[in-house]
């Protein structure tokens, strides 16, 4: 007995001092979010930009329109002297307002472009980017770029400069461009879930991974049409910004093996043969490079960040009172409230909603940026661009790297859409798809039986088979849904519905056969897409504003914690990064399904391309 006190005391004392460690850690927790927010709102403005300063154009992660989490903590623990992880994202619209900031301001005399950290190859949003450093070289600034390797994304960016240098160890890995999707048939069969999945349109291939294990030939073909035109796009950029021929570039990837054993694997001698870059030289040299360019000493030039240029020199707000309400839509089509990687039903109407209750704003650009997602969602913004005109306020919707399906079907009821010769859109199709787990639950010795008031009654028990019925109704739920895709095509576009019919069955283009089927109005970047807005408004002086939606107190908390948390964390391996957003991607796709119909307008074969 006497034992048995002593341990129920010392379990006592554990227990309190386990209660008051999570209690302290807790507000510890606290505390730094608390830190954090007046870090944000009472810390002292960036230091002024000094003389003899070169802009560095140094992206992170993934080129989106709009970054999904505040930068806030990342910002603090750098005035605290800390170094934080490398961003995972990079809003492309930063890059090129500190570009064009930087080719009037007398202090920067060069840009750098360090693409280390650029993921992926964005073709479209290089393009916008490689544009603005375009305009910066008319100024006679030197333009430079220096890397210990280019991939095949880094390297378009850089050979917008004067000179590309490498280092010593380094080269260029340009590999052309991919579409591998991730199918989960067998996945399915094992675990004998059967995937009910229904689709309108012979290429509305967005359901192939849920029933198949390999590509269909209808995919292939539609696939390689794209790709090609994607690939000969980037090989026409490069070409022209190097001076070489695209059959070049092409002969250097194909023949890679033969070419290094040449040059006895020696990469960066073969990049320099291959004129792809002009000079191999260490980050020293560089700097030596960088000095006589602009004429000064190694020691009084300042680098400075695009995003550190962009705090030490905010923007003003527009001239005149008549402005473009800008409003992006990024990723995958949800009902309801979404955060910014999320193209929200209810969030994108509370934008259209300002907009159209702020006298200022006489016409809207909506920047799509999504391969579509919920039937009903995309309906729902449809719905918000007829309100916004009905109002007298026009839209003009500007497409980025891919406005597809559900995308393509909001951006049907515009007045002008506007897209990019290398924009992913089209794919008009939709599919239902759910799962249910009666075969899998009877492999487990689970079984469920009952009785209903009619043959519907168990409809939406996974447990429970689908019956034919079930699958007849859905089917022309289907046909409905696809028919009435069909007729706000035909309508938005002024088109038969026979010539959308023939340009639809789930089929993807690139903005510039998108454009000669007459499904987009113009070929252009978000500016053309301005002028447009401006030129049906009336006015001829473009201002515009970004029309954001404000976080609530608790999501500011949440995003702040979860930023100082990723800032915290040391940036991974490429290849394990590489890998785990991959498995992320994955995730978020499945998780996206939300429509509460099961119906989806969504191209998951642009989501499964290798950029």
């Amino acid at each position: 007995m006497e034992i048995l006190a002593r341990m129920k005391t010392i379990l006592s004392i554990l227990w309190k001092v386990l209660s008051t460690t999570r209690v302290v850690v807790a507000n510890i927790f606290f505390l730094v979010v608390v830190f954090i927010l007046l870090g944000v709102f009472f810390t002292d403005t960036e230091d002024a930009l000094r003389q003899n300063s070169v802009l560095l154009v140094n992206p992170a992660g993934t080129l989106v329109e709009q970054r999904s989490a505040p930068e806030a903590a990342e910002a603090l623990l750098k005035k605290m002297g800390r170094e934080t992880a490398k961003a995972d994202e990079t809003k492309t619209q930063d890059v090129i307002d500190a570009i064009r900031k930087a080719a009037t301001d007398p202090k920067i005399l060069a840009l750098v472009i360090d693409p280390r950290d650029l993921q992926g190859c964005d073709t479209t949003k290089i393009l916008d980017i490689g544009k603005a450093i375009l305009d910066f070289k008319e100024t006679g600034k030197p333009v430079l770029a220096h890397s210990m390797v280019y991939t095949q994304g880094q390297y378009l960016l850089s050979s917008y400069a004067d000179t590309i240098s490498v280092n010593p160890l380094g080269g260029v890995l340009i590999t052309g461009f991919g579409m591998y999707q991730t199918y989960f048939k067998g996945l399915l069969d094992k675990t004998r879930i059967n995937f009910h999945v229904f689709r309108v349109g012979d290429y509305k291939t967005a359901v192939e991974p849920f029933v198949r294990e390999s590509m269909s030939e209808e995919a292939r073909e539609s696939g390689r049409e794209w790709l090609n035109g994607l690939w000969q796009a980037y090989l026409d950029e490069a070409s022209r910004n190097r001076g070489v021929s695209p059959s070049d570039i092409v002969s250097y990837v194909e023949n890679i093996d033969t070419r290094l054993a040449a040059t006895g694997g020696d990469a960066a001698r073969l990049a320099v043969n291959a004129q792809l870059v002009d000079e191999i030289k260490t980050s020293t040299q560089f700097d030596q490079l960088l000095a006589g360019k602009t004429g000064k000493r190694i020691q009084d030039l300042h680098r400075v960040g695009f995003q550190d240029y962009l705090a030490m020199s905010p923007s003003s707000e527009p001239s005149g009172k008549e402005v473009i309400g800008i409003i992006r839509a990024r990723g995958a089509i949800l009902p309801g409230k979404q955060p910014e990687n999320m193209t929200g039903s209810e969030s994108i109407a509370e934008l259209f909603q300002k907009a159209r209750q702020d006298p200022a704003i006489l016409a809207v650009v909506l920047r799509l940026d999504s391969p579509g997602g919920s039937a009903a969602a995309s309906e729902e913004i449809h719905h918000e661009i007829a309100r916004t005109q009905e109002a007298g306020k026009p839209v003009v919707v500007s497409m980025g790297s891919v406005a597809a399906s559900g995308a393509y079907w909001i951006a049907s009821g515009a007045n002008r859409i506007v897209a990019a010769p290398t924009t992913l859109t089209g794919s008009i199709g939709i599919f239902a798809a759910f799962p249910t787990f009666e075969d899998t639950a009877m492999n487990l010795g689970i079984t469920t039986d009952g009785i209903g008031t009619t043959a519907l009654a168990d409809l939406g028990n996974p447990l429970r088979p689908l019956s034919a019925q079930s699958e007849r109704a859905i089917g022309q739920l289907l046909r409905f849904g696809y028919d009435l895709f069909i007729n706000r095509v035909a309508s938005g576009r002024r088109l038969p519905a026979a010539e959308v019919e023939n340009s639809a069955q789930g089929r993807v283009f690139l903005g510039r056969e998108a454009h000669d089927r007459r499904l987009v109005d113009q070929l252009g970047d978000l500016d053309d897409a301005l002028k447009t807005a401006a030129s049906l408004a009336g006015l001829t002086v473009v201002n515009s504003k970004e029309l954001r939606r404000e976080p609530s107190p608790h999501e500011k908390i949440l995003q702040a914690f979860f930023s100082t948390a990723q800032a915290l964390f040391t940036q991974q391996s490429p290849a394990v990064s590489r890998l785990l957003n991959m498995v992320e991607t994955q995730a978020r796709v499945l998780e996206s399904f939300a429509d509460p119909n099961h119906i989806y307008a969504r191209s998951m074969e642009c989501e499964g391309s290798l950029f």
